[in-house]
């Protein structure tokens, strides 16, 4: 069995007092961590490309939290309402549950200006081993924030271009990529190419309903990507060991999302498998 784990922490609050925010509430949830969580300190400086943390924007009544290009209204944390946001970390330490999250002070006070009660806190634990499901008959796939699929590079592009529809190889790519520079040696995947491929067939798109959305970041940055959900028919598709990879794949992003600028906010998915 592998040492690697992945940690999510669902977080749920209430504010008292009202506050402006940032457009992009994923700044919100990350100072919050900051000031709860020690091992999200710890890992969320880490040095790589793939960082070990990824963070949802806020959510009230099931929507995020963020000001698209266009939109005049500001941002606000409002008295009373309740708030939700999720945070992954992956560790191959041992976490006691209090550097995990601190319930000394219930209250976090100067978060832009409100105070925040935490109301609930769950934790949830998962080793690389433990990801998949049994093969659907289809799944659908539900982008809850804004998703940054960009493809490879060509002819010498350092960055290759944003991609606004979520074809199934670029969703799988990024996946794997997250996974081998995250996981245990041993829970490597080591086709790569061939799973990306696979991907392909193995999830035919049967409906969508797509928006390309322009997230406002911050004063000086505007970001480009995709919302909605679509919903991929399997029922054609062997139950072969390929695809019981890309099933594992599938199920790790709910906890780490999928694309670019996961630790920011960004890729934040949740999948619903229909049999």
């Amino acid at each position: 069995m592998g040492s690697k784990s992945v940690i999510r922490l669902s977080v749920t609050f209430s504010v008292v007092g009202n506050a402006v925010i940032p457009p992009f509430s994923a700044k919100v949830s990350r100072l919050i961590l900051y000031r709860m969580s020690e091992a999200y300190r710890r890992l969320a400086g880490v040095d790589t490309t793939f960082k070990p943390v990824s963070v949802s924007p806020l959510f009230r009544d099931g929507h995020p939290l963020i000001k698209l290009k266009g939109e005049n209204q500001i941002l606000m944390i409002n008295d009373g309402d309740v708030y939700s946001f999720n945070c992954c970390l992956i560790t191959g330490e041992e976490f006691m549950l209090d550097e995990l999250i601190s319930f000394e002070q219930s209250v976090i006070r100067d978060v832009f200006g409100a105070s925040i009660v935490l109301e609930g806190v769950r934790v949830e634990v998962r080793r690389y081993n433990s990801f998949g499901f049994e093969k659907p008959s289809a799944i659908r796939l539900n982008f809850l924030s804004p998703v940054l699929l960009q493809l490879p590079s060509f002819r010498g592009r350092k960055a290759g271009r944003y991609a606004l529809f979520p074809v199934p190889s670029l969703l799988i790519s990024s996946l794997i990529e997250h996974w081998n520079n995250n996981s245990d040696p041993a829970m490597y995947i080591k086709n790569p190419y061939w799973l990306t491929y696979y991907s392909n067939y193995a999830l035919l798109e049967a409906d969508f309903h797509l928006k390309p959305v322009t997230v406002i970041y911050d004063n000086k940055r505007l970001v480009r990507g995709l919302m909605g959900w679509v919903l991929y028919d399997m029922r054609k598709s062997r139950s072969t060991p390929s695809l019981k990879k890309i099933l594992a794949l599938l199920d790790y992003a709910q906890y780490v999302g999928i694309g670019k600028s996961r630790a920011t906010g960004f890729g934040h998915v949740s999948i619903k498998c229909i049999n």
